[in-house]
């Protein structure tokens, strides 16, 4: 792989006191991650340090590089609460993260793509690079897995047709895609995505043009409001984790129209 160079910055420096307090991304970071990627992105939470997210470049094009590191502790409320914690079998969430700016319309077509690199670690049991999100349960949660067995694992939400807290326990579907470790490591991939939004909707993923999934159901909740949500999301282990970094290319978000 070629050598990286940075480009435009490497996000600031001077956020590296407290821990428990993260990083505050300030806008005009985002304003250049959302010019790499080609839509508007926000940061709704903090980061784990300075240098969970950086702008680089190879061979003159600019990309977006998340980082995570062991115990690199989440900004959401749920991440650090022992409650949530004890719900899902783990002692904190790690998280770096940001999400489109607005959200996805309801009973629409959309079309969603977006490239992608992973460049090391994700050896976890669930480390999600990529969410159809809406504050509350996920519609689509799409995995890196490595039990030995590489694969890819999209986990589409069936059930909760109103609406989905963290404490209910909706149906999750899920689509499993074997890989070979060598053919998915540092190299770009290319991902699509056509998404009915209705409240029983239904969900189409790509990978390198060939399908992982077809047509398949997915529940958007009535009450809620989807959005896109890319980054990496895992357990914390207290035994420790690897370190896990992830790039994106380009994204784009098109609207194609209503929903029959």
């Amino acid at each position: 792989m070629k050598r990286l160079t940075q480009v435009a910055f490497i996000i600031s420096l001077w956020a590296t006191s407290a821990f428990a307090e993260n990083y505050r991304v300030p806008n005009s970071v985002m304003a250049q991650v959302s010019s790499v990627l080609g839509e508007d992105m926000i940061a709704t939470q903090r980061l784990p340090r300075d240098t969970s997210m950086q702008i680089l470049s190879q061979a003159g094009v600019p990309f977006v590089r998340f980082t995570v590191s062991d115990g690199d502790i989440g900004g959401a409320p749920t991440d650090n609460d022992p409650a949530h914690g004890r719900a899902f079998d783990r002692p904190y969430s790690e998280r770096a993260e940001v999400r489109m700016d607005g959200t996805l319309r309801r009973n629409s077509i959309y079309e969603i793509t977006f490239q992608a690199r992973f460049i090391e670690g994700f050896q976890g049991e669930a480390e999600t690079f990529f969410q159809i999100h809406t504050g509350q349960k996920p519609p689509l949660m799409f995995f890196f897995r490595d039990f030995g067995r590489t694969h890819l694992l999209a986990n589409l939400m069936q059930g909760c047709q109103r609406t989905c807290g963290h404490n209910d326990h909706p149906d999750y579907v899920r689509h499993k895609t074997i890989y070979p470790r060598s053919r998915m490591f540092e190299r770009w991939h290319e991902y699509r995505l056509l998404i009915d939004t209705s409240n029983q909707g239904r969900m189409s993923i790509y990978f390198n043009g060939s399908a992982l999934i077809q047509d398949q159901p997915v529940t958007f909740p009535l009450q809620h409001r989807p959005y896109v949500r890319l980054g990496v999301y895992r357990a914390g282990d207290l035994a420790g984790n690897a370190t896990s970094i992830v790039d994106y290319g380009g994204l784009d978000i098109t609207h194609i129209g209503a929903a029959n």
